[in-house]
């Protein structure tokens, strides 16, 4: 029978590997549960090209209230 240290230096050894598996199968798990039933495709409309369908609707979306060019470093070099 081997000493008793021998045991929780597998365990200590095994431990990482079997919380990585874990850790996998949640993420399996997580991305195959995240399916959307209605992909989303862009239809040409009389005002040009739109998005229809998806998981999102338009008022799920923050819209942008800040000007863009707020955000690009370029612009402000004036």
């Amino acid at each position: 029978m081997p000493p008793p240290d021998t045991r929780v230096t597998r365990l200590a050894r095994a431990l990482p590997l079997l919380l990585a598996a874990l850790l996998a199968l949640a993420a399996v798990g997580t991305v195959g549960s995240a399916g959307c039933d209605d992909p989303a495709r862009y239809v040409s409309t009389p005002d040009g090209i739109s998005l229809v369908g998806g998981c999102l609707k338009p008022g799920e979306i923050d819209p942008l209230v800040a000007d863009p060019a707020d955000h690009d470093p370029a612009a402000r070099r004036g």
